[in-house]
């Protein structure tokens, strides 16, 4: 695949159709898709590995790592690190969300108009107590701008 990451910049300018065609490639691949559809259904649009390793089951935890290691490179997704969780027996301290970029990009290929749907979907899964503690633990808050985009917190803001 060729470098799909928003700094790259020598076909991409000269060749929009081709840029659009890398990034539906990059969205649309099975693993990476199942991620940002788990990730547009959860409450806090933040994950941890596990939750994205349950949300995926027919994947194995390597391949579902490979291919959240691809969305971090093409600045879709970023790690975001919630450090007080290290201490903490069970809970989970890092987790992957979208990045500004990463929304424009769901934007443009309109997968936001998705997001009640997988939110409903993602709230009537039954998930094992394991996820639910991943599901409910203390985690950063998002970028603001990605919060607006998807009307997080709406009684908090």
């Amino acid at each position: 695949m060729a470098d799909i990451s928003p700094h790259s910049k020598p076909d991409h300018e000269e060749n929009p159709l081709e840029r659009q065609r890398e990034l539906m490639e990059l969205l649309s691949q099975e693993t990476r898709h199942s991620i940002i559809q788990t990730l547009l259904g959860h409450p806090e649009l933040l994950a941890s590995a596990d939750e994205l390793n349950h949300f995926t089951p027919s994947k194995s935890k390597k391949t579902v790592q490979e291919q959240l290691d691809v969305l971090v490179d093409a600045e879709i997704l970023a790690i975001y690190e919630h450090s007080p969780n290290k201490e903490k027996r069970g809970l989970p301290w890092k987790f992957y969300g979208f990045t500004e970029y990463g929304v424009d990009i769901l934007g443009d290929f309109n997968y936001l108009k998705g997001v009640p749907m997988a939110r409903a979907v993602h709230q009537k899964t039954r998930k094992p107590e394991k996820i639910e503690r991943h599901e409910t633990a203390p985690r950063p808050l998002l970028p603001e701008p990605v919060r607006a985009a998807f009307r997080l917190n709406d009684q908090e803001d």
